[in-house]
């Protein structure tokens, strides 16, 4: 058994449960059609996928023109968007690498295993790497009720409603659960299923041989979190998020996005979920021609389904 080096519940922009819409707001939607079951989600993270053929090819000029674009409508339709004061646009780059079978048996099964690797300014890898495994394109009460957990028994997935917009302006969503840990490098292995399994103990009874290879599917990433925007009925503030993913390490990016999220007490934050999905409803409307990512809603909203080209 190789030594766990620490542990983090880790969620983040990917794939779950996708829910249909209708004319109704989404998170309505979702208190009508589940009930009292929304309660077990933990979080909310909204997208804007973004075509990289109408940003300029340079990454950092991409995203302050994404920036001042989103900032204007968001501001226009009542979120109070701030920027930071410092190291407005420092970029982070990582690597995360998504694994499955040569056939994406973890994906049909409804499995994902993401590491991700962060790098240091001389593009050294820094310490520890960060696991997730996620429960994914399950209905939402498959995912509700799916168990996920560490061997030690003790830490189950958290859920988050993950919510885009669609071609006709509708909101779409879906939901997964993650478990995460961390780990210093070179503790892993081979990545094979076994590897993760003894962490995940789930993942040994999908009838996969525990010593298949999982073949890694890795996503350059450059990130950058300009500011911070204040939603009503939500305190404090929450961080905006902008990201390019190439397939090589400075690489031309196959995809961006606009993101942002908050966690909280799903049903008791109507006024929240309102204003934030109403500010997205409009950035779709108003940016959507001039920067949305083309069929984004065939992907979801979700950028690991463009990456391992898996449209629904």
């Amino acid at each position: 058994m190789k030594k766990k080096i620490g542990l983090a519940i880790i969620c983040s922009l990917l794939i779950g449960a996708s829910v249909p819409t209708y004319a109704t707001e989404l998170y309505e939607q979702y208190i009508s059609d589940f009930g009292n079951k929304v309660s077990e989600i933990k979080g909310r993270e909204f997208k804007f996928l973004i075509d990289p053929k109408k940003v300029d090819q340079n990454i950092k000029i991409a995203f302050k023109d994404i920036w001042f674009q989103t900032k204007t409508v968001l501001e226009k339709n009542g979120l109070r968007v701030l920027e930071r004061e410092k190291k407005t646009w420092a970029l982070k780059t990582a690597v995360k690498t998504f694994f499955d079978t040569p056939n994406m048996d973890l994906w049909k099964k409804g499995y994902l295993i993401r590491t991700t690797t962060t790098f240091q300014k001389n593009r050294y890898p820094e310490t520890p790497i960060k696991i997730v495994v996620k429960r994914i394109n399950q209905p939402f009460n498959q995912i509700i009720q799916a168990r996920l957990s560490m061997i030690d028994n003790e830490t189950f997935g958290v859920i988050e409603d993950n919510v885009g917009v669609g071609s006709k302006g509708q909101l779409v969503g879906y939901i997964e659960k993650t478990v995460g840990w961390s780990m210093g490098r070179g503790k892993l292995g081979e990545i094979t299923l076994a590897d993760i399994s003894q962490y995940v103990p789930e993942l040994s009874n999908l009838g996969i041989s525990p010593q298949t290879e999982l073949i890694a599917h890795p996503a350059f990433s450059t990130r950058c979190r300009p500011g911070y925007v204040e939603i009503s009925g939500l305190e404090g503030r929450v961080a905006v998020s902008m990201e390019a993913w190439s397939h090589t390490f400075n690489g031309k990016p196959f995809i961006y996005d606009f993101s942002l999220g908050y966690e909280g007490d799903f049903i008791n934050m109507k006024e929240t979920h309102r204003s934030t999905e109403k500010a997205f409803k409009a950035l779709s409307k108003e940016l959507g021609t001039k920067l949305g990512y083309p069929n984004a809603d065939r992907y979801v909203v979700s950028k690991v389904r463009v990456l391992l080209n898996q449209p629904r």
